[in-house]
């Protein structure tokens, strides 16, 4: 490996990726197989990552659920 690379200051540059749910857990399912001293750094920081914006979109979700309820109810029947 050459020193440019050993010492390159985009190593840690921050980037984003999306991921579905499914596809999240299928990447924490692999890591869980690799020695824990190895894994574990990533998986806290997927779990830091996507716990504030699962709670949101929970919120979200639910939100959306009782806005339909509330216009199934009102809405006249036939």
């Amino acid at each position: 490996m050459t020193e440019e690379l050993k010492n390159n200051p985009l190593d840690d540059f921050s980037v984003t990726l999306e991921y579905t749910v499914k596809e999240i857990n299928a990447i924490l399912n692999l890591l869980a197989q690799l020695p824990y001293i190895n894994a574990i750094g990533v998986i806290n920081s997927i779990h830091a990552q996507v716990g504030p914006q699962f709670e949101k979109a929970k919120v979200n979700l639910e939100a959306v659920m009782k806005a339909k309820e509330a216009a199934n109810e009102s809405a006249p029947t036939a």
